[in-house]
């Protein structure tokens, strides 16, 4: 299969290039370790232990796919509510030069413990720093703020040593110090690090004397950020360097913190030359901490981000399908060596998604060189595909798809928008080429959101593509957010070269279908997976008609994670066999109303089930019932007659229809139509076991499969017995599904 993959990434490659087009492509895949019960695995995006197995993970990374690379921890996003941006853990290296780092051993990374740091180091280490850089020693000593730490505590002993303002006097007060103080407040009156002015003009660096009024020490502001974060330069003459290197001793660790470089050879001769230093003075391993170098030609890079729930690995933008291949082979196997994986357990046992990213992103190397610039019929293209194809949109989505979702599809949020999206789809048909990027964002803005009008969330987002609103808004990206993670490296790599297939087929003849009116088939028909399955065989013979050699089987693997099986049986009536199998299907989770704090609730409590059989039900004068009610089976073929079972999962005072209570154990039987007696019966308990409940996620692989094995009991005690049968009229709204929510 992955010899499959590869020669029809590199045919897509062939392609690109005879259409003179460079396509980059990258993603977000997320990771966690084996055991998953810290906070920081499940709601929390910060945590200790995530930042251990970052370390790891970059350290694995740099030994063995970015040899000689440096690795830096520097900040990353900073959401509404947090006090810091969070941590980015980043691998830099460059292309073509020599390492910048040789001696991983020398970094604080993945070791349990160090020796701890000499005090007197900082000082030492950045005067010698500023002598291998053949400048003057001009660093100074930083210190914390003691009045707004007196003013922070704000205890009675506190306020007693802060100055008070004397009306009578007209003068500020201050009161004789304890005794005490120089025990109780030390680190106050020592340097919390020191601090080298730095810069560099393209051709030598350069240092300076920071002076400050009055002849002021160099004073922090407050908080518990690295030292090079805090420094006070609003307080410097104009005529000073801006920028500064800070050494400091925290926690007994040396943490080096680089400032803000103009260029990418200016960043790599600067830790190049901290590398020497620390051999030359025998260092124990130091963090080094600071600011991400340029983004240049000469820089390959990926960056390890804290997201709830997960670590996030942010690819290297690859410009041909080998490269990119090589990255995500190299990713998965590191990932498995430090303990880490790509999937989770539900507390029933199910293998799901790590609930992150693996969103798909392509783009260009640069604005000017960006595919979907250069061919606007690229993007619409894409856009009437999607819209055509379901199987895009859920047959590798996580659990949570529908118009609340990370991504909804252009027909979930509202019936308008179909209609109106024709429209702009034939607008940037007709561009002229090349197109104009500020124009395409304004067509698909205002459309691609999900239903509260946020842009990030939709199923093709363009929010990265040219925003002139955001300073990082204008990359010339697309991203497919309805594309998540999956346990093992070849389904994720057949799913990007999906969609690198499909660009170099749209490039070759632009993809004009108009847009198909789904309504309620959206969410009956295609909530099942044999319909994601045949949608994906019209997928692939659409690739396959354009040169490419897919194999039927090539997405096999992600169907049958995505939709796993419950059991699968056979019912023998004479000489006719009837195959049946029960397997998940998708369930739309709808965002609730108001709730306490600022996230989204949403009702997860609803579930589908797909029931498929295979032989002639007729013939063979079967049919089925869930808990005593007829299921509707439909005829799909001469052979496949199938259903949706949609039933209520676990009781939730708080989701949608709360008065109806869990639908535990589904009781299914197969009938014979001629004698009205059960010729197969079992129960399928949906989550919990009746009358008792888990003790945590499953702590691993075969604790996982015990309890999905033991929610199947088989009733051999019901075969024979007469059914007494329910029938049930279907709705219009869904053809192929039963609802059990309406008895």
């Amino acid at each position: 299969m992955k010899t499959n993959i590869s020669a029809q990434g590199r045919l897509a490659d062939e392609k690109l290039a005879a259409q003179n087009l460079i396509l980059t492509q990258g993603g977000e895949p997320t990771f966690v370790p084996l055991d998953t019960t810290a906070p920081e695995w499940n709601l929390a995006a910060l945590g200790p232990e995530k930042l251990k197995y970052a370390r790891l993970l970059a350290q694995e990374l740099a030994t063995t796919q970015f040899k000689g690379a440096v690795i830096l921890q520097s900040f990353g996003k900073h959401y509404p509510g947090e006090p810091l941006p969070r941590w980015q853990i980043g691998i830099y290296k460059s292309r073509t030069e020599k390492p910048l780092w040789n001696d991983l051993s020398r970094l604080r990374l993945g070791q349990d413990s160090i020796e701890a740091g000499d005090p007197a180091m900082p000082k030492q280490f950045i005067a010698e720093l500023a002598h291998s850089l053949g400048l003057h020693d001009t660093s100074l000593p930083a210190y914390e703020d003691l009045e707004a730490k007196l003013k922070s505590i704000g205890s009675d002993e506190t306020t007693h040593l802060l100055p008070r303002f004397s009306r009578k006097k007209r003068a500020f007060i201050s009161r004789p110090l304890p005794d005490d103080i120089d025990e109780k407040w030390q680190s106050y009156f020592q340097p919390a690090g020191w601090v080298l002015p730095l810069d560099h003009d393209g051709e030598q660096w350069s240092t300076g004397e920071w002076i400050l009024p009055d002849g002021d020490d160099l004073t922090l502001f407050p908080g518990d950020s690295p030292v090079g974060l805090r420094l006070p330069l609003h307080r410097l003459p104009d005529d000073a360097i801006r920028r500064g290197l800070s050494v400091e001793l925290r926690d007994e660790e040396l943490i080096v913190f680089l400032p803000p470089l103009p260029s990418f050879a200016c960043f790599a001769e600067l830790v190049r030359t901290i590398e020497t230093l620390a051999h030359k003075l025998k260092l124990p391993p130091l963090r080094l901490e600071g600011y991400t170098p340029p983004n240049e030609d000469d820089l390959e890079s990926m960056a390890l981000t804290s997201d709830p729930g997960v670590l996030e690995v942010n690819l290297p933008p690859a410009d041909n399908w080998p490269d990119f291949e090589r990255v995500i082979d190299g990713l998965f196997k590191s990932a498995e060596l430090i303990g880490m994986r790509a999937h989770k357990y539900q507390l029933s046992g199910r293998k799901v998604s790590t609930g992150g990213g693996a969103h798909i992103v392509l783009g260009g190397p640069d604005i000017a060189n960006n595919p979907f610039i250069a061919r606007p019929n690229l993007l619409s293209s894409f856009l009437r595909f999607l819209q055509q194809h379901p199987a895009l949109s859920y047959a590798f989505s996580g659990l949570f798809i529908g118009p609340s979702s990370q991504a909804p599809r252009v027909d979930e949020s509202a019936f308008e928008l179909p209609y109106e999206l024709e429209i702009t789809l034939r607008g940037i048909e007709n561009m002229w080429l090349p197109g104009d990027p500020v124009m395409i964002d304004a067509l698909l803005r205002n459309l691609l959101m999900d239903w509260n009008g946020n842009t990030h969330r939709a199923e093709l987002s363009v929010d990265k593509f040219y925003n002139i609103n955001t300073g990082n808004g204008r990359s010339g990206l697309i991203e497919f957010r309805a594309f998540e993670m999956v346990p093992t490296a070849e389904p994720l790599l057949a799913a990007n070269v999906l969609l690198r297939a499909l660009t170099a087929c749209f490039a070759e003849r632009p993809f004009t279908s108009p847009l198909i009116e789904w309504r309620e088939a959206l969410h009956d028909q295609y909530m099942l997976p044999y319909f994601l399955r045949k949608d994906l065989s019209t997928v692939i013979a659409y690739l396959n008609e354009h040169g490419f050699s897919f194999q039927d089987d090539v997405f096999d693997e992600q169907i049958d994670f995505r939709f796993p099986f419950i059991t699968q049986f056979t019912t023998p009536i004479g000489s006719s066999n009837v195959n049946w199998t029960l397997r998940h299907a998708i369930e739309p989770w709808p965002v609730m109303g108001e709730h306490e704090g600022t996230g989204r609730v949403v009702d997860s409590t609803t579930d589908r089930l797909e029931l498929l059989a295979q032989g002639d039900l007729g013939t063979a004068g079967l049919s089925a019932t869930v808990n005593g009610i007829r299921v509707p089976l439909k005829k799909v073929n001469d052979n496949t007659s199938i259903a949706g079972i949609r039933y209520r999962l676990f009781d939730n005072p708080w989701g949608l229809q709360p008065h109806i209570r869990a639908h535990s154990p589904l009781h299914i039987e197969i009938i014979d139509s001629a004698t009205n007696a059960v010729v197969h019966a079992f129960e399928f308990v949906n989550w919990k076991l009746i009358g008792q409940k888990y003790d945590g996620i499953p702590s691993n692989d075969e604790e996982a499969r015990e309890r999905v094995a033991e929610r199947l009991v088989n009733r051999p005690d019901r075969i024979g017995a007469q059914a007494d049968i329910v029938e049930l009229h279907a709705s219009k709204a869904s053809l192929y599904t039963l609802d059990l929510r309406t008895i």
